[in-house]
This record gives structure tokens, sequence and C-alpha cells, in this order.
């Protein structure tokens, strides 16, 4: 118990000595990582639906149907986990920025105490600035390092999931083109 104490403590001073940056930090890293999980759930979902859609569900329609079809799911559902990515990107990008911004607000604090200090122990003002750019700093790789390797991913299985649509469409347009084929003769 007297652990879990300790860390509580040492969180709050880090939180302390990473400022009014470090807290915005932390909403911008809420923001962007419930975006990210919002947008995987939908993915799997949107992943799903597209594996269910079968041969017999569609054999009978005709073309222009199907591709209809899957024009209308990819515009429907698709779209709101593509339109999710820019987003993420910018975000993702922001992490380091906002980092960055942090460091600059730790360097003026050191500054601005070296300038009105008078005598005495001007390590405290230093070490206290220094402190504060570097906790926003490493918040920022933080945030942006994990944020950018799981966009890479996700995108990554946004293009699989455009190129099963692609798929099925063509799968089905060569369905046609054989019944069409085999009526004939």
């Amino acid at each position: 118990m007297n652990s879990l104490k300790d860390i509580f403590t040492e969180t709050q001073i880090v939180f302390q000595q990473g400022g009014p940056v470090l807290w915005a930090m932390v909403l911008l890293s809420v923001i962007l990582y419930g975006l990210l999980v919002s947008t995987w759930i939908g993915l799997h979902r949107v992943k799903n639906e597209v594996h269910s859609l079968d041969d017999t569900k569609v054999s009978y329609q005709d073309l222009k149907t199907i591709e209809e079809d899957v024009a209308i799911f990819a515009l429907d559902r698709f779209a709101w986990v593509k339109r999710r990515l820019p987003m993420i990107a910018v975000l993702v990008a922001a992490a380091p920025l906002a980092g960055l911004l942090g460091t600059v607000f730790g360097m003026f604090v050191t500054f601005s105490g070296l300038s009105t200090q008078t005598g005495g122990q001007p390590i405290d003002s230093i070490s206290a600035g220094i402190s504060a750019a570097m906790i926003t700093t490493q918040a920022g790789l933080f945030m942006a390092i994990p944020g950018a390797i799981l966009l890479v991913i996700l995108s990554s299985q946004v293009r699989e999931v455009e190129g099963n649509l692609q798929q099925k469409v063509y799968h089905h347009r060569v369905n046609m083109r054989k019944l069409e084929l085999g009526g004939v003769n």
C-alpha cells in the first residue's frame, strides 16, 4: 500500500512540474487514443460485415446492383472509419509539437527565474524550468510514437478492407461474366 501512495505522490509532482502544458497534453492524449480505439472497433465491425458477404446473398443480383450495394456500404459504413484517419494523423503530429511547447514554456521559466534571482541559489529556478521542459518533451514523444505506430497499422488494415471490397466486386463481375457466357452456349 505504501508503494501505491508513493506512485500517487510522484505522479502529483510530475504534473506540478509539467505545468498547464502537461495537462493539455493529457487531454490531447485522451482524445487521440479514444479516437484510435473507437476507430479500431469500427474497423473491426466493418471487417466482419465485409467477410459476412457471401456469394449466396448476392449471386442472384446483376452486376450493377452488386456495385451499388458495395458503393453504398463503402459510403455508409466504411467512410466512418476512413474519415477519422486524417484527424488521428493530426493529433499524432500535434503531440510532439505540444511537447515542444512545453519545452519552450520550461525554458521560459528557467530564464525568468534566472533574471529575477538576486543572489541565493539560481540552481533551483534552473532545475524547475528544465524539469518542466523535459517532462513535456518526454510526454509528447511518449504520446506520438505509439500513436504513429497504431495509425500505420490502422491505415494498413483500412487498405486491406478496401482491397477486400474491390475483390468482392471483381469476383462478382467475373461470376456474372461466366453466367452470361454460359447462358449463351
